[in-house]
């Protein structure tokens, strides 16, 4: 028996319960209406949530990659730039002996 089709018996047996329709009634039909919908559509939001879990841990590791790659240029700049402090003071020493 198929999802819907037993959606169809509930339906049913609640009408043939309850035959005076009233607020009641129609609050059970549309719960009832609303879990199956949510049972249908159960394992589709856990593959999309698996999915998108998997997305989000591959964006992590991207930013943390970036990270890394900042860290490793800003660590370059500062040798960089100890070189170039370097080169500027035997240039500086250099022209003082002439």
């Amino acid at each position: 028996m198929k999802n819907k089709d037993v959606e169809d018996v509930v339906l049913e047996s609640i009408d043939s319960l309850y035959p005076t329709k009233n607020e009641f009634v129609d609050n059970v039909v549309i719960i009832t209406k609303e879990a199956f919908a949510a049972h249908r559509t159960k394992d589709f939001d856990e593959v999309n949530i698996k999915r998108l879990n998997t997305y989000l841990e591959t964006k992590d590791e991207e930013i943390r990659e970036h990270k890394q790659a900042i860290s490793n240029l800003r660590g370059y700049v500062g040798y960089l730039e100890s070189q170039i402090y370097q080169l500027e003071k035997r240039l500086g020493e250099h022209e003082d002996s002439y």
